[in-house]
Protein backbone atom coordinates (compact mmCIF):
# COMPACT_ATOMS: atom_id res chain seq x y z
CA UNK A 1 0.00 0.00 0.00
CA UNK A 2 2.47 2.24 0.72
CA UNK A 3 3.20 3.73 -3.05
CA UNK A 4 4.06 6.97 -3.51
CA UNK A 5 2.25 8.36 -6.85
CA UNK A 6 3.69 11.04 -9.37
CA UNK A 7 0.71 14.04 -9.99
CA UNK A 8 1.12 13.51 -13.52
CA UNK A 9 0.24 9.59 -13.73
CA UNK A 10 -2.26 9.29 -16.06
CA UNK A 11 -5.51 6.51 -15.43
CA UNK A 12 -3.94 3.79 -17.63
CA UNK A 13 -0.75 3.89 -15.30
CA UNK A 14 -3.82 4.16 -12.20
CA UNK A 15 -4.84 0.45 -13.48
CA UNK A 16 -1.91 -1.04 -13.88
CA UNK A 17 -0.52 0.31 -10.79
CA UNK A 18 -3.84 -1.22 -9.34
CA UNK A 19 -2.68 -4.60 -10.22
CA UNK A 20 0.67 -4.48 -9.61
CA UNK A 21 -0.53 -3.66 -6.15
CA UNK A 22 -3.23 -6.48 -5.47
CA UNK A 23 -0.70 -9.12 -7.11
CA UNK A 24 2.21 -8.12 -5.01
CA UNK A 25 0.41 -8.10 -1.95
CA UNK A 26 -1.96 -10.80 -2.65
CA UNK A 27 0.40 -12.85 -5.31
CA UNK A 28 -1.60 -16.57 -4.41
CA UNK A 29 -5.24 -15.14 -4.71
CA UNK A 30 -4.51 -12.84 -7.69
CA UNK A 31 -3.33 -16.15 -9.99
CA UNK A 32 -5.99 -18.54 -8.69
CA UNK A 33 -9.20 -15.95 -9.27
CA UNK A 34 -7.31 -15.40 -12.80
CA UNK A 35 -7.14 -19.31 -13.80
CA UNK A 36 -10.54 -20.21 -12.12
CA UNK A 37 -12.39 -17.07 -13.72
CA UNK A 38 -10.61 -18.13 -16.94
CA UNK A 39 -11.27 -21.40 -17.73
CA UNK A 40 -15.02 -21.55 -16.11
CA UNK A 41 -15.34 -18.40 -19.00
CA UNK A 42 -14.12 -20.97 -21.69
CA UNK A 43 -15.93 -23.98 -20.33
CA UNK A 44 -19.54 -21.37 -20.66
CA UNK A 45 -18.25 -20.07 -23.75
CA UNK A 46 -17.49 -23.10 -25.28
CA UNK A 47 -20.65 -24.83 -24.03
CA UNK A 48 -23.00 -22.61 -24.95
CA UNK A 49 -22.02 -20.65 -28.19
CA UNK A 50 -21.26 -23.86 -29.79
CA UNK A 51 -24.85 -25.77 -28.81
CA UNK A 52 -26.51 -25.36 -32.18
CA UNK A 53 -23.72 -26.06 -34.12
CA UNK A 54 -22.95 -29.39 -31.87
CA UNK A 55 -26.62 -29.99 -32.17
CA UNK A 56 -26.66 -29.73 -36.51
CA UNK A 57 -23.55 -32.23 -36.66
CA UNK A 58 -25.76 -34.51 -33.93
CA UNK A 59 -28.63 -34.47 -36.50
CA UNK A 60 -26.70 -34.34 -39.65
CA UNK A 61 -27.78 -31.14 -40.57
CA UNK A 62 -24.51 -29.35 -40.10
CA UNK A 63 -24.21 -28.20 -44.11
CA UNK A 64 -27.21 -25.79 -43.36
CA UNK A 65 -26.08 -24.58 -40.04
CA UNK A 66 -22.37 -23.29 -40.26
CA UNK A 67 -19.85 -23.44 -42.76
CA UNK A 68 -18.22 -26.00 -43.92
CA UNK A 69 -15.11 -25.24 -42.18
CA UNK A 70 -16.39 -24.74 -38.83
CA UNK A 71 -18.17 -28.25 -39.72
CA UNK A 72 -14.82 -29.41 -40.15
CA UNK A 73 -13.25 -27.89 -37.47
CA UNK A 74 -15.91 -29.44 -35.18
CA UNK A 75 -15.97 -32.86 -36.29
CA UNK A 76 -12.48 -33.01 -35.75
CA UNK A 77 -12.56 -32.02 -32.63
CA UNK A 78 -14.64 -34.31 -31.23
CA UNK A 79 -13.36 -37.49 -33.37
CA UNK A 80 -9.79 -36.62 -31.59
CA UNK A 81 -11.35 -36.85 -28.15
CA UNK A 82 -13.27 -40.00 -29.10
CA UNK A 83 -16.80 -38.62 -28.79
CA UNK A 84 -19.78 -40.00 -31.16
CA UNK A 85 -21.45 -36.76 -32.06
CA UNK A 86 -24.95 -38.05 -31.03
CA UNK A 87 -27.83 -35.14 -29.49
CA UNK A 88 -27.81 -36.86 -26.20
CA UNK A 89 -23.67 -36.62 -26.32
CA UNK A 90 -23.95 -33.02 -27.10
CA UNK A 91 -26.18 -32.49 -24.52
CA UNK A 92 -23.81 -33.63 -21.99
CA UNK A 93 -20.91 -31.90 -23.21
CA UNK A 94 -22.85 -28.58 -22.71
CA UNK A 95 -24.21 -29.56 -19.19
CA UNK A 96 -20.96 -30.73 -17.97
CA UNK A 97 -19.35 -27.16 -19.80
CA UNK A 98 -22.40 -25.35 -17.53
CA UNK A 99 -21.63 -27.44 -14.28
CA UNK A 100 -17.76 -26.93 -14.75
CA UNK A 101 -18.45 -22.91 -15.31
CA UNK A 102 -20.33 -23.07 -12.06
CA UNK A 103 -17.45 -24.60 -9.65
CA UNK A 104 -15.15 -22.37 -11.02
CA UNK A 105 -16.91 -19.53 -10.71
CA UNK A 106 -18.22 -19.89 -7.19
CA UNK A 107 -14.14 -21.50 -6.32
CA UNK A 108 -12.97 -17.89 -7.99
CA UNK A 109 -15.80 -15.75 -6.29
CA UNK A 110 -15.41 -16.86 -3.04
CA UNK A 111 -11.93 -16.69 -3.19
CA UNK A 112 -12.45 -13.03 -4.31
CA UNK A 113 -14.72 -12.42 -1.20
CA UNK A 114 -12.10 -13.43 1.07
CA UNK A 115 -9.26 -11.26 -0.67
CA UNK A 116 -12.06 -8.08 -0.74
CA UNK A 117 -12.01 -8.73 2.71
CA UNK A 118 -8.65 -9.03 3.49
CA UNK A 119 -8.13 -6.06 1.61
CA UNK A 120 -10.18 -4.10 3.57
CA UNK A 121 -8.85 -5.55 7.03
CA UNK A 122 -5.21 -5.13 5.98
CA UNK A 123 -5.59 -1.17 4.94
CA UNK A 124 -7.73 -0.25 7.95
CA UNK A 125 -4.68 -2.26 9.89
CA UNK A 126 -1.96 -0.79 8.05
CA UNK A 127 -4.25 3.03 8.47
CA UNK A 128 -3.89 2.54 11.86
CA UNK A 129 -0.77 1.38 12.78
CA UNK A 130 0.55 3.99 10.88
CA UNK A 131 -1.33 6.66 12.75
CA UNK A 132 -0.51 4.99 15.82
CA UNK A 133 3.41 5.88 15.10
CA UNK A 134 2.60 9.31 13.82
CA UNK A 135 4.11 12.49 15.50
CA UNK A 136 1.70 14.18 18.38
CA UNK A 137 1.67 17.17 15.91
CA UNK A 138 0.44 15.29 12.77
CA UNK A 139 -2.42 13.29 14.60
CA UNK A 140 -3.56 16.85 16.47
CA UNK A 141 -3.76 18.08 13.06
CA UNK A 142 -6.28 15.16 11.86
CA UNK A 143 -10.28 15.49 12.01
CA UNK A 144 -11.83 12.70 14.11
CA UNK A 145 -14.13 12.24 11.46
CA UNK A 146 -12.44 12.36 8.53
CA UNK A 147 -10.42 9.20 9.98
CA UNK A 148 -13.03 7.64 11.10
CA UNK A 149 -14.38 7.78 7.45
CA UNK A 150 -11.27 6.04 5.92
CA UNK A 151 -11.53 3.38 8.37
CA UNK A 152 -14.77 2.63 7.23
CA UNK A 153 -15.36 3.74 3.77
CA UNK A 154 -12.90 4.24 1.55
CA UNK A 155 -11.03 1.31 3.11
CA UNK A 156 -14.32 -0.69 2.03
CA UNK A 157 -14.98 0.70 -1.39
CA UNK A 158 -10.69 0.40 -1.96
CA UNK A 159 -11.57 -3.00 -1.22
CA UNK A 160 -14.36 -3.07 -3.78
CA UNK A 161 -11.79 -2.27 -6.62
CA UNK A 162 -10.34 -6.27 -6.17
CA UNK A 163 -13.55 -7.46 -6.89
CA UNK A 164 -14.08 -4.90 -10.12
CA UNK A 165 -10.90 -6.39 -11.58
CA UNK A 166 -11.72 -9.79 -10.81
CA UNK A 167 -15.28 -9.27 -12.81
CA UNK A 168 -13.15 -7.06 -15.84
CA UNK A 169 -11.31 -10.49 -15.65
CA UNK A 170 -14.27 -13.18 -15.99
CA UNK A 171 -15.98 -10.84 -18.72
CA UNK A 172 -12.73 -10.04 -20.71
CA UNK A 173 -12.13 -14.05 -20.99
CA UNK A 174 -16.06 -15.32 -21.45
CA UNK A 175 -15.35 -12.03 -24.37
CA UNK A 176 -12.65 -13.77 -25.72
CA UNK A 177 -14.26 -16.99 -26.34
CA UNK A 178 -17.25 -15.66 -28.03
CA UNK A 179 -14.79 -13.74 -29.98
CA UNK A 180 -13.33 -16.89 -31.06
CA UNK A 181 -16.70 -18.95 -31.88
CA UNK A 182 -18.00 -16.11 -33.56
CA UNK A 183 -14.62 -15.58 -35.85
CA UNK A 184 -14.58 -19.27 -36.50
CA UNK A 185 -18.26 -19.24 -38.08
CA UNK A 186 -17.81 -16.23 -40.00
CA UNK A 187 -14.74 -13.69 -39.50
CA UNK A 188 -15.79 -11.00 -41.83
CA UNK A 189 -19.17 -10.02 -39.85
CA UNK A 190 -17.24 -11.12 -36.59
CA UNK A 191 -14.70 -8.41 -37.54
CA UNK A 192 -17.19 -6.13 -38.52
CA UNK A 193 -18.72 -6.99 -35.09
CA UNK A 194 -15.70 -6.02 -33.18
CA UNK A 195 -15.24 -2.61 -34.87
CA UNK A 196 -18.65 -1.57 -33.99
CA UNK A 197 -18.31 -2.64 -30.32
CA UNK A 198 -15.14 -0.72 -30.30
CA UNK A 199 -16.57 2.28 -31.36
CA UNK A 200 -19.35 2.25 -28.90
CA UNK A 201 -16.58 1.74 -26.10
CA UNK A 202 -14.89 5.06 -27.14
CA UNK A 203 -18.07 6.86 -27.96
CA UNK A 204 -19.62 5.97 -24.01
CA UNK A 205 -15.25 6.51 -22.66
CA UNK A 206 -17.21 10.09 -21.76
CA UNK A 207 -19.84 8.14 -18.95
CA UNK A 208 -16.74 6.79 -17.57
CA UNK A 209 -14.98 10.07 -17.23
CA UNK A 210 -17.86 11.50 -15.17
CA UNK A 211 -18.08 7.87 -13.34
CA UNK A 212 -14.17 9.11 -12.28
CA UNK A 213 -15.43 12.45 -11.26
CA UNK A 214 -18.17 11.33 -9.04
CA UNK A 215 -16.36 9.07 -7.34
CA UNK A 216 -14.19 11.60 -6.42
CA UNK A 217 -16.43 13.71 -5.60
CA UNK A 218 -17.79 11.24 -3.28
CA UNK A 219 -14.85 10.62 -1.74
CA UNK A 220 -14.39 14.14 -0.61
CA UNK A 221 -18.08 14.44 0.09
CA UNK A 222 -17.77 11.26 3.01
CA UNK A 223 -14.88 12.93 4.19
CA UNK A 224 -16.44 16.13 5.11
CA UNK A 225 -19.63 14.81 6.62
CA UNK A 226 -18.05 12.49 8.54
CA UNK A 227 -15.62 15.21 9.91
CA UNK A 228 -18.22 17.22 10.62
CA UNK A 229 -20.54 14.84 11.78
CA UNK A 230 -18.19 13.66 14.30
CA UNK A 231 -17.13 17.27 15.59
CA UNK A 232 -21.01 18.04 15.94
CA UNK A 233 -22.30 15.42 17.64
CA UNK A 234 -19.69 15.92 20.30
CA UNK A 235 -20.86 19.40 20.61
CA UNK A 236 -24.27 18.29 20.59
CA UNK A 237 -25.31 18.99 24.38
CA UNK A 238 -24.13 22.53 24.68
CA UNK A 239 -25.88 23.64 21.23
CA UNK A 240 -29.39 21.98 22.26
CA UNK A 241 -28.48 24.12 25.66
CA UNK A 242 -28.77 26.97 23.96
CA UNK A 243 -30.96 26.07 21.29
CA UNK A 244 -28.38 26.50 18.61
CA UNK A 245 -28.67 22.49 17.34
CA UNK A 246 -30.68 24.12 13.72
CA UNK A 247 -27.39 25.52 12.90
CA UNK A 248 -25.35 22.24 13.18
CA UNK A 249 -28.40 20.74 11.37
CA UNK A 250 -27.77 23.20 8.73
CA UNK A 251 -24.64 22.59 7.71
CA UNK A 252 -24.99 18.93 7.94
CA UNK A 253 -28.00 19.52 5.57
CA UNK A 254 -25.88 21.23 3.36
CA UNK A 255 -22.81 18.61 3.25
CA UNK A 256 -25.09 15.73 2.67
CA UNK A 257 -26.67 17.78 -0.24
CA UNK A 258 -23.56 18.46 -1.65
CA UNK A 259 -22.51 14.33 -1.47
CA UNK A 260 -26.48 13.75 -2.93
CA UNK A 261 -25.16 15.61 -6.07
CA UNK A 262 -22.27 13.33 -6.37
CA UNK A 263 -24.52 10.17 -5.77
CA UNK A 264 -26.98 11.36 -8.76
CA UNK A 265 -24.54 11.88 -10.88
CA UNK A 266 -22.45 8.57 -10.10
CA UNK A 267 -26.21 6.88 -10.94
CA UNK A 268 -27.25 9.02 -13.61
CA UNK A 269 -24.04 7.93 -15.65
CA UNK A 270 -23.91 4.55 -14.86
CA UNK A 271 -27.76 4.04 -16.04
CA UNK A 272 -27.51 6.47 -18.83
CA UNK A 273 -24.18 4.28 -20.07
CA UNK A 274 -26.15 0.78 -19.22
CA UNK A 275 -29.34 2.34 -21.57
CA UNK A 276 -27.57 3.60 -24.21
CA UNK A 277 -25.05 0.45 -24.69
CA UNK A 278 -28.75 -1.86 -25.11
CA UNK A 279 -30.12 0.78 -27.21
CA UNK A 280 -26.48 0.79 -29.61
CA UNK A 281 -26.66 -2.82 -29.46
CA UNK A 282 -30.04 -3.78 -30.50
CA UNK A 283 -29.56 -1.11 -33.59
CA UNK A 284 -26.30 -3.21 -34.52
CA UNK A 285 -27.70 -6.50 -34.06
CA UNK A 286 -30.80 -5.85 -36.59
CA UNK A 287 -28.80 -3.99 -38.98
CA UNK A 288 -26.03 -7.14 -38.83
CA UNK A 289 -29.62 -9.27 -39.67
CA UNK A 290 -31.07 -7.02 -42.60
CA UNK A 291 -27.09 -6.48 -44.18
CA UNK A 292 -26.56 -10.33 -43.90
CA UNK A 293 -30.03 -11.58 -45.70
CA UNK A 294 -29.90 -8.68 -48.04
CA UNK A 295 -25.78 -8.29 -48.79
CA UNK A 296 -24.20 -10.90 -47.86
CA UNK A 297 -26.42 -13.47 -48.81
CA UNK A 298 -25.94 -15.65 -45.56
CA UNK A 299 -28.35 -18.30 -44.86
CA UNK A 300 -30.71 -17.90 -42.04
CA UNK A 301 -29.36 -20.61 -39.92
CA UNK A 302 -25.92 -19.39 -40.18
CA UNK A 303 -27.54 -15.68 -39.29
CA UNK A 304 -28.89 -17.73 -36.39
CA UNK A 305 -25.89 -18.73 -34.99
CA UNK A 306 -24.10 -15.52 -35.43
CA UNK A 307 -26.39 -13.22 -33.97
CA UNK A 308 -26.65 -15.20 -31.19
CA UNK A 309 -23.03 -15.56 -30.63
CA UNK A 310 -22.43 -11.70 -31.35
CA UNK A 311 -25.75 -10.56 -29.11
CA UNK A 312 -23.67 -11.93 -26.28
CA UNK A 313 -20.46 -10.91 -27.34
CA UNK A 314 -21.54 -7.31 -27.19
CA UNK A 315 -23.72 -7.52 -24.44
CA UNK A 316 -20.27 -8.86 -22.66
CA UNK A 317 -18.20 -5.84 -24.03
CA UNK A 318 -21.16 -3.65 -22.56
CA UNK A 319 -20.65 -5.43 -19.41
CA UNK A 320 -17.03 -5.03 -19.49
CA UNK A 321 -17.27 -0.85 -19.63
CA UNK A 322 -19.72 -1.21 -16.88
CA UNK A 323 -17.78 -3.40 -14.65
CA UNK A 324 -14.58 -0.66 -16.00
CA UNK A 325 -17.06 2.80 -14.93
CA UNK A 326 -17.40 0.87 -11.50
CA UNK A 327 -13.45 0.40 -11.10
CA UNK A 328 -13.12 4.10 -11.91
CA UNK A 329 -15.49 5.11 -9.25
CA UNK A 330 -13.61 2.90 -6.78
CA UNK A 331 -10.18 3.71 -7.94
CA UNK A 332 -10.77 7.39 -6.03
CA UNK A 333 -11.55 5.67 -2.51
CA UNK A 334 -8.30 3.17 -3.05
CA UNK A 335 -6.11 5.93 -3.71
CA UNK A 336 -7.33 8.52 -0.98
CA UNK A 337 -6.77 5.31 1.33
CA UNK A 338 -3.20 5.05 -0.18
CA UNK A 339 -2.65 8.62 0.03
CA UNK A 340 -3.79 8.88 4.16
CA UNK A 341 -1.59 5.75 4.66
CA UNK A 342 1.57 7.61 2.74
CA UNK A 343 0.98 10.45 4.21
CA UNK A 344 0.78 9.19 8.21
CA UNK A 345 3.88 7.04 7.52
CA UNK A 346 5.42 10.58 6.36
CA UNK A 347 4.64 11.83 9.56
CA UNK A 348 5.98 8.62 11.56
CA UNK A 349 7.55 9.68 14.83
CA UNK A 350 11.29 10.24 15.21
CA UNK A 351 13.39 7.97 16.73
CA UNK A 352 14.74 7.98 20.01
CA UNK A 353 17.38 5.81 21.76
CA UNK A 354 17.33 2.28 23.43
CA UNK A 355 18.67 3.28 26.87
CA UNK A 356 16.46 1.64 29.88
CA UNK A 357 14.61 4.65 31.70
CA UNK A 358 14.22 4.78 35.48
CA UNK A 359 12.80 6.97 37.83
CA UNK A 360 14.30 6.87 41.01
CA UNK A 361 16.36 10.40 41.77
CA UNK A 362 13.75 12.54 39.20
CA UNK A 363 12.49 14.66 36.28
CA UNK A 364 15.25 18.13 35.27
CA UNK A 365 14.05 20.23 32.52
CA UNK A 366 17.40 22.66 31.26
CA UNK A 367 16.55 25.49 29.49
CA UNK A 368 14.42 24.05 27.80
CA UNK A 369 12.06 26.06 24.89
CA UNK A 370 9.79 24.94 22.62
CA UNK A 371 8.02 26.68 19.43
CA UNK A 372 4.66 25.64 17.61
CA UNK A 373 3.76 27.09 14.15
CA UNK A 374 6.38 30.03 14.19
CA UNK A 375 4.62 31.10 18.09
CA UNK A 376 7.13 30.39 21.06
CA UNK A 377 5.29 28.30 23.38
CA UNK A 378 8.04 28.11 26.05
CA UNK A 379 11.56 30.03 26.29
CA UNK A 380 14.43 28.83 28.40
CA UNK A 381 12.65 26.98 31.11
CA UNK A 382 13.83 25.07 33.90
CA UNK A 383 12.10 22.72 36.52
CA UNK A 384 12.90 20.16 38.87
CA UNK A 385 10.90 17.21 39.46
CA UNK A 386 11.85 15.05 42.26
CA UNK A 387 10.59 12.00 42.50
CA UNK A 388 8.51 10.27 45.29
CA UNK A 389 7.12 14.14 45.58
CA UNK A 390 3.57 16.30 44.32
CA UNK A 391 4.63 18.54 41.73
CA UNK A 392 2.11 21.02 40.03
CA UNK A 393 2.13 23.31 37.44
CA UNK A 394 -0.08 26.10 37.18
CA UNK A 395 -1.03 29.20 34.84
CA UNK A 396 -3.23 30.20 32.66
CA UNK A 397 -5.03 28.45 29.78
CA UNK A 398 -2.34 28.42 27.38
CA UNK A 399 0.73 29.14 29.18
CA UNK A 400 2.09 26.16 28.12
CA UNK A 401 1.13 23.91 30.85
CA UNK A 402 0.35 20.68 28.87
CA UNK A 403 3.07 21.60 26.10
CA UNK A 404 5.16 20.60 29.57
CA UNK A 405 3.69 17.58 29.71
CA UNK A 406 3.85 16.93 26.42
CA UNK A 407 7.56 17.25 26.80
CA UNK A 408 8.23 15.24 29.65
CA UNK A 409 5.99 11.80 28.16
CA UNK A 410 8.38 12.47 25.04
CA UNK A 411 4.97 13.41 22.65
CA UNK A 412 6.77 16.60 21.88
CA UNK A 413 10.26 16.99 21.22
CA UNK A 414 12.12 20.45 22.56
CA UNK A 415 13.36 23.29 20.09
CA UNK A 416 16.20 23.65 22.58
CA UNK A 417 17.70 22.44 26.00
CA UNK A 418 17.07 18.92 27.55
CA UNK A 419 14.58 16.99 29.45
CA UNK A 420 17.07 14.79 31.39
CA UNK A 421 15.12 11.18 33.12
CA UNK A 422 17.35 10.59 36.40
CA UNK A 423 19.93 12.52 34.73
CA UNK A 424 19.69 10.59 30.88
CA UNK A 425 18.56 12.85 27.92
CA UNK A 426 14.91 11.42 26.93
CA UNK A 427 16.39 11.47 23.53
CA UNK A 428 18.20 8.31 24.37
CA UNK A 429 15.87 6.20 26.27
CA UNK A 430 13.49 3.54 25.04
CA UNK A 431 10.40 5.69 24.65
CA UNK A 432 7.99 3.28 25.21
CA UNK A 433 9.42 1.86 28.00
CA UNK A 434 10.01 5.39 29.20
CA UNK A 435 5.53 5.60 28.50
CA UNK A 436 4.97 2.38 30.10
CA UNK A 437 5.98 4.06 33.09
CA UNK A 438 3.58 6.89 32.98
CA UNK A 439 0.46 6.46 34.00
CA UNK A 440 -2.01 9.77 32.49
CA UNK A 441 -4.98 11.45 33.78
CA UNK A 442 -6.76 13.93 31.25
CA UNK A 443 -9.13 16.33 32.00
CA UNK A 444 -11.84 14.93 29.64
CA UNK A 445 -13.20 11.52 31.13
CA UNK A 446 -13.38 9.65 28.31
CA UNK A 447 -15.05 6.21 28.77
CA UNK A 448 -16.14 3.32 27.30
CA UNK A 449 -19.36 2.07 27.03
CA UNK A 450 -18.26 -1.41 28.78
CA UNK A 451 -17.59 -2.77 32.07
CA UNK A 452 -15.95 -1.03 34.58
CA UNK A 453 -12.90 -3.86 34.49
CA UNK A 454 -13.06 -2.97 30.51
CA UNK A 455 -12.25 0.51 31.40
CA UNK A 456 -9.59 0.03 33.13
CA UNK A 457 -7.78 -3.05 31.78
CA UNK A 458 -8.56 -1.41 28.24
CA UNK A 459 -7.87 -5.05 26.89
CA UNK A 460 -4.38 -5.80 28.51
CA UNK A 461 -4.79 -9.64 29.11
CA UNK A 462 -1.94 -9.38 31.60
CA UNK A 463 -3.98 -7.69 33.98
CA UNK A 464 -6.11 -9.82 36.66
CA UNK A 465 -9.02 -8.87 38.35
CA UNK A 466 -6.76 -8.72 41.28
CA UNK A 467 -5.15 -5.92 39.51
CA UNK A 468 -8.25 -3.79 38.38
CA UNK A 469 -9.36 -4.17 42.22
CA UNK A 470 -5.80 -3.01 43.75
CA UNK A 471 -6.03 0.07 41.34
CA UNK A 472 -9.95 0.65 42.34
CA UNK A 473 -8.98 0.92 45.55
CA UNK A 474 -6.05 3.27 45.34
CA UNK A 475 -8.50 5.67 43.44
CA UNK A 476 -10.70 5.25 46.17
CA UNK A 477 -13.64 3.89 44.00
CA UNK A 478 -13.89 0.25 45.14
CA UNK A 479 -16.54 1.26 47.47
CA UNK A 480 -18.65 2.70 44.72
CA UNK A 481 -17.75 0.05 42.64
CA UNK A 482 -18.08 -3.26 45.06
CA UNK A 483 -21.51 -2.07 45.33
CA UNK A 484 -22.62 -1.83 41.52
CA UNK A 485 -25.21 -5.24 40.58
CA UNK A 486 -22.13 -6.66 38.98
CA UNK A 487 -19.40 -5.16 40.85
CA UNK A 488 -16.58 -4.65 38.27
CA UNK A 489 -18.35 -5.83 35.70
CA UNK A 490 -21.03 -3.64 35.58
CA UNK A 491 -21.33 -1.41 32.18
CA UNK A 492 -20.97 2.50 33.02
CA UNK A 493 -23.17 3.24 29.97
CA UNK A 494 -22.34 5.83 26.97
CA UNK A 495 -19.69 7.57 28.34
CA UNK A 496 -20.26 6.54 31.32
CA UNK A 497 -23.15 8.25 31.81
CA UNK A 498 -24.57 5.75 34.58
CA UNK A 499 -21.55 7.22 36.81
CA UNK A 500 -21.72 10.61 38.81
CA UNK A 501 -18.53 13.13 37.63
CA UNK A 502 -16.41 11.94 40.34
CA UNK A 503 -16.98 8.21 40.00
CA UNK A 504 -16.23 8.58 36.40
CA UNK A 505 -13.01 10.50 37.38
CA UNK A 506 -11.92 7.62 39.72
CA UNK A 507 -12.57 4.81 37.58
CA UNK A 508 -10.20 6.57 34.76
CA UNK A 509 -7.29 7.17 37.59
CA UNK A 510 -7.60 3.69 38.33
CA UNK A 511 -6.78 3.04 34.84
CA UNK A 512 -3.69 5.01 35.22
CA UNK A 513 -2.93 3.29 38.06
CA UNK A 514 -3.89 -0.37 36.93
CA UNK A 515 -0.10 -1.04 35.25
CA UNK A 516 1.92 0.01 38.30
CA UNK A 517 3.25 3.06 37.02
CA UNK A 518 6.47 5.70 38.64
CA UNK A 519 4.99 8.69 36.92
CA UNK A 520 1.23 9.28 37.85
CA UNK A 521 0.27 12.94 35.28
CA UNK A 522 -2.94 14.77 36.25
CA UNK A 523 -3.61 16.76 33.47
CA UNK A 524 -6.67 19.20 34.89
CA UNK A 525 -8.21 15.85 36.06
CA UNK A 526 -10.19 17.79 38.67
CA UNK A 527 -11.10 20.72 36.95
CA UNK A 528 -14.54 19.38 36.19
CA UNK A 529 -15.72 18.36 40.19
CA UNK A 530 -17.92 19.95 42.39
CA UNK A 531 -15.93 21.43 45.25
CA UNK A 532 -16.62 18.51 47.25
CA UNK A 533 -15.73 16.01 45.29
CA UNK A 534 -12.65 17.68 43.77
CA UNK A 535 -11.58 17.79 47.87
CA UNK A 536 -12.23 14.07 48.30
CA UNK A 537 -10.59 13.17 44.77
CA UNK A 538 -7.15 15.69 45.86
CA UNK A 539 -6.97 14.42 48.70
CA UNK A 540 -6.91 10.52 46.64
CA UNK A 541 -4.23 12.00 44.25
CA UNK A 542 -2.34 13.55 47.13
CA UNK A 543 -1.87 10.06 49.25
CA UNK A 544 -0.19 8.64 45.38
CA UNK A 545 2.60 10.60 45.95
CA UNK A 546 3.68 8.16 49.25
CA UNK A 547 4.34 5.53 46.06
CA UNK A 548 4.17 7.24 43.19
CA UNK A 549 5.84 10.56 41.45
CA UNK A 550 3.02 12.76 41.14
CA UNK A 551 3.11 15.66 38.62
CA UNK A 552 -0.15 17.82 38.02
CA UNK A 553 -0.97 20.81 35.75
CA UNK A 554 -4.12 22.49 37.84
CA UNK A 555 -5.14 25.74 38.88
CA UNK A 556 -6.96 24.82 41.56
CA UNK A 557 -6.36 25.56 45.30
CA UNK A 558 -7.31 22.44 46.09
CA UNK A 559 -4.84 20.80 44.36
CA UNK A 560 -1.69 22.90 44.98
CA UNK A 561 -2.68 23.36 48.47
CA UNK A 562 -1.75 19.38 49.15
CA UNK A 563 1.81 19.89 46.35
CA UNK A 564 5.00 19.48 47.61
CA UNK A 565 6.66 21.81 44.91
CA UNK A 566 4.38 24.27 42.72
CA UNK A 567 5.53 25.74 39.23
CA UNK A 568 4.07 28.87 37.85
CA UNK A 569 3.84 28.98 34.27
CA UNK A 570 3.78 32.67 32.29
CA UNK A 571 5.06 34.20 29.39
CA UNK A 572 6.78 31.00 28.58
CA UNK A 573 8.58 30.91 31.80
CA UNK A 574 8.18 29.12 34.75
CA UNK A 575 8.86 30.33 38.55
CA UNK A 576 8.72 27.85 41.27
CA UNK A 577 6.15 29.83 44.09
CA UNK A 578 6.65 30.14 47.50
CA UNK A 579 4.46 27.85 50.04
CA UNK A 580 2.41 30.90 51.36
CA UNK A 581 1.43 31.94 47.65
CA UNK A 582 0.34 28.45 46.60
CA UNK A 583 -3.65 29.29 47.62
CA UNK A 584 -3.83 32.26 45.46
CA UNK A 585 -2.74 30.25 42.48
Amino acid sequence: MNIVRPVWINDESEHVQLIRDFFRNYPKQVIVVWLALSIASVAEGLSLSTLLPLLSIATGDSANMVGHKTTDFLTQTLHWASINPTISTMVVLVVIGLVVKAGLTLLAYREVGYTVAAIATDTRLAFLRALSASRWEYFLSQRTGRLANSISTEATNSAGAFQSLANLASISSQSAVFLAVALLINWKIAGLAILIGAGIFMLLKIMVSISREAGSQQKGAFQQLMALLTDSLSSLKPLKAMAREQHMDQMLERQTRHLNDALRTSVLASETLKAVQELLIGLVLVAGVAASLTLLDLELSEIMVLTIVLARLLTKLSKLQQEYQKLVSKEAFYWAMDEAIDEARDAREEGFGERSPSLHRGIRLEHVSFAYGGRTVLHDVDIDIPAGQFTTLVGFSGAGKTTLIDLIIGLLRASSGRVLIDDAPIDDLDIRAWRHMIGYVPQDTVLLHETVYNNIAIGDDSLTEADVETALRKAGAWAFVSALSEGMHTSVGEHGGRLSGGQRQRIVIARALVHKPRLVILDEATSALDPDTEREVSATLAALGEEHTVLAVSHRAALTERSDIVYRIENGHATRMADDARATA
